[in-house]
């Protein structure tokens, strides 16, 4: 047993250096960008050599893709399991995800920095933030093409505008959230959702968000409002 414990100790002290390490990242990319960070400034903001960071990330390029992996997987913005479900679960994610924001503020903040910097062709995140807004507006284009044959969005609406006027409100809510703290985005995007929505269905769809903790208080008036997109 004495054995196990001493094989174990060094690799989960190599497992909390390698936390240190993504938290410094995390801090410093929300303060300078991922131009204005270097492996010594990690380095010295975790207190350990430079060497010592190399070690566990060999470049900078590797360190902001981990950056990437560990904050999306924080937030549940896992686009491989939204992909295997059903269209209103997909929104009820999203929804669930933007709730949990005041949880994870710093991951937020380094996520709007990603996405203006990642749009740079030479930025090292670039193709992985391209395949994921290309895969987004794949999976909400069939989300509200599965919702219109179901009857419950209007006929007349063309599922690819719905989707990218989704992922760009789902985007803007993000931004919006880190000027002002206290604006409640699940609820602002629950609405957006539920004014989608062809009028007999938003009544059923409110009380679900309401029991889910996403909306609070909207009028009945609003929900027989056209299917136009909320503002």
């Amino acid at each position: 047993m004495g054995a196990e414990k001493r094989e174990r100790g060094p690799y989960q002290s190599g497992l909390a250096r390698r936390e240190a390490i993504l938290d410094a990242a995390v801090d410093l990319l929300a303060e300078v960008g991922y131009h204005g960070m270097s492996l010594r400034d990690v380095a010295r903001h975790v207190g350990i050599s430079h060497p010592g960071v190399i070690y566990h990330f060999p470049s900078k390029e590797v360190l902001l893709m981990s950056v990437v992996q560990r904050y999306e997987t924080q937030l549940g913005f896992d686009l491989d399991s939204l992909e295997k479900l059903d269209a209103l679960p997909v929104l009820d994610t999203l929804l669930e995800v933007t709730s949990r924001l005041n949880e994870n503020p710093m991951i937020i903040e380094v996520e709007c920095t990603m996405m203006v910097e990642a749009s740079s062709e030479i930025h090292p995140a670039h193709d992985h933030y391209m395949r994921r807004s290309e895969r987004l507006l794949t999976l909400l284009k069939r989300v509200w093409s599965r919702l219109q044959q179901d009857g419950k969005v209007s006929a007349t609406e063309d599922p690819a505008h719905l989707a990218e006027i989704q992922a760009a409100v789902y985007n803007g809510i993000m931004i919006h959230w880190l000027y002002d703290r206290e604006f409640n985005a699940a609820s602002e995007l629950a609405q957006y959702f539920l004014s989608m929505f062809l009028p007999e269905y938003r009544e059923e769809l409110l009380l679900h968000y309401r029991e889910s903790g996403w909306i609070q208080s909207v009028s009945y008036t609003h929900l027989t409002l056209p299917t136009t997109p909320y503002v």
